[in-house]
């Protein structure tokens, strides 16, 4: 062999290996993944511990109030996670990635439109205590958008929504078939558990549905599967225990997208088992549930039974409108509806009193106008699409359970949006989470297929079954 030879076959050599070995973009680099010192910052214990109880904290508004102090135990917790953060956030040189997402355009000018409003009020004074309440809810938005990582978004948020949930339907459902008095609004009639109200419990009952569903379902262990289940139960029945019309038409919807959103995981020869497990638990219900809560969700439809609840919403979307119709284009100011109400003419047919519109996005047309109600529908329109969008990233590289999750909390975002029509509730705690919980979707579903990228081959990425895709 000649040493040209010899030259030539390393050469080739050389030149295999190099081929083989991965272009150094393909490596994973800062820009990539989140920064350490974020992580470190945000994620430190206590820190999270602090949240997580804040959280927790959401379904007991009655019990919040710490009794050393005029203070409310989730209001210190805001308080100090500020005094940690704060000095954090400005030594930074660049704003958190954390806080990166397509909710806070719309988010700041809802903001601006409000501001503009009370500038222009004609009811300064609860104008401006309206927007002062905004401000505090942006605030708590920004705390989640900076707390939650991803394991938060996949484990700590779902555990600690399905406890202090569990905890708060148990007690509605002692209050209302059980009659445990403490725990019932009307006694006999209407339970609340520890919150503020049986449509605040309703509404949060049907937040946690989906989320504990999703818990039911891709549970590891037997156990857990039936922890899932029992704390899906008991959102369920903790809905019934508020007598809440508008809880229970969301409850039966979302149920139903729930079942289209998981109807590829039964089998055919389930079908039947399915049913009858159906069928059991609607003979069940009809037998345990008091027939007061049927002849109250008939009032909706029957003629002549409507209650004066009923009209009294009516009268709040007729002076509503004529609210908008004087002032469409920059509104009256945040929270000054119940202003307008007392002085119109129709409330001389009810209580003379305060009262809000009863309708989130009424509420908001006459606070803040055109402006404000286009932001506000963009804001919740850009917090559904980054769930969506999410979802349909993960499933398609065949994280089914990572993508159901995320489906999950859009069907939580969706009762939110059906509870807003019925109820006044831009200061609501899960309306709020809810909001930077979607950008936290997507960067979660940017971390799981980065990881993908760097660890599969491509061809592994296209494979059209999902993973975990085991029926039930």
């Amino acid at each position: 062999m000649t040493r040209a030879t010899a030259r030539q076959r390393r050469a080739k050599l050389a030149a295999g290996i190099s081929l083989r070995r991965p272009p150094r973009e393909q490596t994973p680099t800062l820009q990539t993944q989140e920064c350490p010192s974020h992580q470190e910052a945000y994620d430190h214990p206590l820190l999270q511990a602090m949240f997580y109880v804040i959280i927790a904290s959401i379904p007991f508004f009655r019990w919040r109030q710490l009794p050393i102090a005029d203070i409310k135990i989730d209001w210190l917790l805001t308080a100090l996670l500020v005094l940690f953060l704060a000095p954090y956030l400005v030594i930074q040189k660049q704003p958190p990635r954390r806080l990166s997402g397509s909710i806070w355009s719309p988010l700041v000018l809802f903001l601006l439109a409000n501001f503009i409003a009370y500038l222009v009020s004609p009811f300064p004074e609860q104008a401006l205590s309206g927007l002062i309440s905004l401000l505090m809810g942006f605030l708590f938005i920004v705390i989640t958008g900076l707390m939650i990582s991803d394991t938060g978004f996949e484990k700590t948020m779902p555990f600690t929504l399905g406890v202090s949930m569990g905890a708060g339907a148990l007690m509605s459902a002692l209050g209302y078939f059980a009659n445990v008095e403490i725990f019932s609004q009307i006694q006999g009639e209407r339970a609340y558990g520890g919150s503020i109200s049986a449509n605040n419990m309703a509404l949060m009952c049907v937040f946690v549905f989906p989320v504990m569903v999703h818990w039911a379902v891709y549970a590891k262990t037997p156990q857990m599967r039936m922890t899932g289940i029992a704390l899906a139960g008991l959102q369920f029945l903790g809905m019934i225990s508020t007598v809440s019309r508008g809880g229970f038409l969301s409850i039966i919807l979302i149920s139903i997208l729930l079942v289209l959103q998981y109807r590829k995981k039964f089998q055919p020869k389930h079908l039947g088992l399915v049913v009858a497990i159906a069928g059991a638990g609607v003979i069940v219900a009809a037998s345990v549930i008091p027939k007061e809560f049927f002849i109250r969700q008939a009032s909706l439809i029957t003629e002549g039974t409507q209650d004066k609840s009923l009209d009294r919403r009516s009268s709040y979307v007729i002076v509503a409108m004529d609210a908008i119709e004087e002032r469409p284009l920059i509104g009256w100011g945040t929270d000054v509806f119940k202003k307008i109400w007392v002085r119109s003419e129709e409330t001389k047919k009810f209580k003379m009193e305060e009262r809000p519109a009863h309708n989130t996005y009424l509420e908001v047309s006459v606070g803040s106008g055109i402006i404000g109600i286009t932001a506000f529908l963009l804001l919740m329109w850009r917090a559904f699409y980054g769930f969506h969008s999410s979802e349909k990233r993960l499933m398609k590289h065949g994280f089914e359970s990572e993508a159901q999750l995320c489906a999950a909390y859009k069907l939580s975002l969706l009762a939110v949006m059906l509870y807003f029509l019925i109820k006044s509730g831009l200061d609501h705690k899960y309306f709020l989470m809810i909001l930077p919980l979607s950008t936290a979707a997507v960067r979660f579903a940017n971390s799981k297929l980065t990881q993908t990228s760097d660890s599969t081959p491509k061809a592994a990425l296209t494979d059209k079954s999902p993973r975990g895709n085991q029926h039930v």
